[in-house]
This record gives structure tokens, sequence and C-alpha cells, in this order.
């Protein structure tokens, strides 16, 4: 009975997600949210630069940079295939699992929505003069899109995160005293990220909202899927 109220959570959880992503993309227009989306940007920029520590380190900008590229597509689609390997083949009960295909359908919807938002909602990405390090030897890095809602990165940062931390700790692959160190890592990543696309000037608080919201849709719709039996 646990199981069945915990799995139709799930579900419904995914569908709120969806519904708010839904919404925030139909009223991401609006001055309020534009005005957010500035300051954010200016106070986050502000506070990381004039950061006596940060600034005794000197690597934040490379530890920005770095980042990103670990919720790149590229990085993504290789963790996913990995990901989806691992559960297609149930070592406990000796057989194949092909719900474990759920995962990269899922990552592939969350692309799909990702790329008709951009299409149809025109939310102008922050201008260059917001880009910190325009000049870099990976020229993928500063080369912004016309339009940046919703957040890419975002979205698969926290799709791959919740997917990841599903399989560590249900699947007992961490100990239960390793559980909530596991959700610590996993939390600061997704984090990172997200930071890291508004300090960087790629994108806006409202894109990173965005993709919060798309990429928990996705993950918990599959989370759905991938244990329905047994969630």
């Amino acid at each position: 009975m646990y199981n069945r109220y915990m799995k139709h959570l799930v579900v419904a959880g995914s569908i709120i997600l969806l519904f708010l992503f839904g919404l925030l993309s139909k009223y991401e227009d609006r001055a309020f949210i534009r005005n957010l989306d500035f300051a954010v940007t200016v106070r986050l920029q502000e506070r990381i630069d004039r950061s006596s520590h940060l600034r005794a380190a000197s690597v934040v900008g490379n530890l920005m940079e770095g980042a990103t590229f670990f919720a790149s597509p590229e990085f993504i689609s290789i963790v996913t295939v990995c990901l989806t390997g691992f559960l297609l083949y149930d070592r406990k009960k000796k057989r194949w699992n092909m719900r474990a295909l759920a995962v990269p359908l899922a990552l592939t919807a969350l692309v799909l929505v990702e790329i008709y938002s951009k299409s149809v909602v025109h939310h102008p990405a922050p201008v260059f003069s917001m880009i910190k390090n325009p000049t870099t030897i990976f020229p993928a890095n500063y080369i912004n899109e016309q339009f940046s809602y919703p957040s890419g990165h975002a979205a698969r940062g926290l799709f791959i995160a919740v997917i990841a931390g599903i399989w560590l700790i249900r699947d007992r692959f961490v100990r239960k005293g390793a559980a909530m160190l596991t959700l610590g890592l996993l939390s600061g990543y997704v984090l990172l990220v997200s930071v890291s696309r508004i300090y960087l000037g790629h994108h806006w608080f409202s894109d990173v909202a965005g993709g919060w919201l798309l990429g928990g849709a996705c993950s918990m719709a599959c989370a759905s899927f991938l244990y329905k039996k047994n969630v």
C-alpha cells in the first residue's frame, strides 16, 4: 500500500511540475520576472566577484566553466548510456529490465521540449556585457543562443541527478550512512551547474527555474515508470 501511494505521489509531482513549467513559460515575459532576472544576475555576479575568498582562490571562473561541461549534452548522453546499461539488467533477479529504456526516452523528451520551448518562448538571452570569460579557448562556451528559456544545462543536470540518486540509494549501491552524503553531492552538483549558468551570463534565473521544473517533471515521470512495480 505504501509503495502504491508513493507511486501516485511521484506521478502527481511530475504533473504538477509540468503544469508549473507551462505556467512559467506563459508568463515569463512579465515585467516582475524580467526585473527579478536582472537583479539576480547582477547581484550574483557582484557577490562572487567581490568575495575576498573567491578572489584569493582566483579559480571561480574555471570552476564555473567546468561545471557547465558536466551538464553538457555530450557528457549527459554518455552518463545516460552508462546508467541505462546498469539498469537494463537486474542482477538480483537475474533478468533484463526493459523499463530501463525509459531513461533515454525521458531524456529525449526533455531535449525536445527544451528545443520547442526555445523556439516559441522568445525570452532573450543575457546581453554580451554580462557574459563572463567572453574570450576562451572553447568558443562554444560564450556563443549564446538568441533565446535562452529554459536552461538545458539545469534541466539535464537535475534529471540525471534524480535518476542517479534513485538508482544509487534505492538499489543499495551506497550504504545507508552514505545516503545523505550522496544526496548532498548530487544536490551540490545541480546547484553548481545552475549557479554557473547565471554567473557566466548564459541564462537568467527564470531560465534556470524553468530547467528545474522541466528536469524534475521528466525525471519523476521516468522514475514512476522505471520502478512501476516497486516505487
